[in-house]
């Protein structure tokens, strides 16, 4: 199985408190810095799962750019884009500050060089993405190189990053093949308001999203775990999974890249959208226990052993 990842790799720097945090003052934690990116995270999660994976991304030929393109290559994904050498070009930065639960607390991303990415340079590699499975993309990219890639004839996968940068998707959901989302996300997308994630909340945002032609989507909803719905000549069919229980959670850093991967390797199995669902949130929980943005425990065995030790519904 060929993937290809179109999208944003960066550096995190992650701090994390050792205690719930106080605003305004000096928490008491861990620095640590290590590569990351949502496009980036994406492309380890599927090669750590299995797939045959490369990757269109700008990095900068600087001292982070140099460390994120050596751990690809390490890991067998490969690297079509050259560095950039521009004077204004500086690999991203993401930089967060974890709740002593391992929670998000707030973030900063330094993201400019994406727009690298530009449709011209996409489409040079027209042919390698069109000889994969799937290609993946996410919202950093400009809008004009995401229109570009819904023309793609591949199966289309798109992750909302962030509520700012989630209307950059708008015009291509009815390309899509899969989109994920958190739900703050997919309530932006779908322009629903005043909802929560709650079974009406939910309901009320799928039913918008369908209208607006997205035939099937993974919504993440932290700790109340996630959603799936699916599109077919029957109907629609919606689905959800709690998260796992007794998770010892270092860091959700990550853990939406994922979620989405490990649901994805399990629909290529032509597993049915409620256990690719619980294989996305048994690839989570892994990751929620590792301070790397993918853990180095996330193998498609371990998902499937941790599916079958909580998952007794699974079919």
């Amino acid at each position: 199985m060929k993937v290809c990842v179109v999208g944003a790799s960066n550096v995190d720097i992650i701090a994390r408190s050792f205690t719930p945090i106080v605003d305004t003052d000096s928490n008491i934690g861990r620095i640590d810095k290590a590569p990351g990116g949502v496009g980036r995270n994406i492309a380890f999660a599927l090669n750590a799962l299995g797939f045959e994976v490369s990757m269109l991304t700008a990095l900068a030929d600087d001292e982070y750019g140099r460390l994120i393109a050596d751990g690809m290559k390490k890991a067998g994904i490969q690297l079509p884009v050259k560095f950039f050498n521009g004077e204004d070009d500086r690999t991203g930065v993401y930089c967060c500050v974890m709740d002593g639960d391992g929670s998000l607390v707030c973030a900063v991303n330094d993201m400019k060089i994406s727009d690298r990415l530009s449709p011209e340079l996409v489409m040079e590699h027209k042919d390698t993405l069109e000889a994969c499975d799937y290609v993946v993309f996410e919202a950093n990219l400009p809008i004009e190189t995401i229109k570009a890639l819904s023309e793609i004839d591949a199966k289309l996968v798109a992750d909302c990053v962030s509520v700012v940068k989630t209307p950059r998707l708008n015009e291509v959901l009815e390309s899509l093949y899969l989109l994920k989302a958190n739900f703050s996300e997919a309530c932006a997308l779908a322009e629903v308001e005043g909802v929560e994630p709650d079974e009406e909340g939910i309901q009320a945002v799928m039913e918008a999203l369908v209208a607006k032609g997205l035939r099937r989507a993974i919504i993440s909803l932290g700790r109340k775990g996630a959603f799936c719905y699916e599109v077919s000549g029957t109907g629609t069919r919606g689905v959800d999974a709690p998260v796992l229980d007794n998770l010892n959670v270092v860091s959700t850093n990550g853990c939406g890249d994922v979620l989405l991967s490990g649901f994805l390797r399990a629909l290529s199995e032509g597993c049915p959208i409620e256990d690719a669902l619980y294989y996305g949130q048994a690839a989570s929980g892994i990751n929620a226990e590792s301070m790397e943005a993918v853990s180095p425990f996330l193998s498609f065995d371990n998902v499937k052993k941790k599916v079958e030790e909580n998952y007794e519904q699974i079919s």
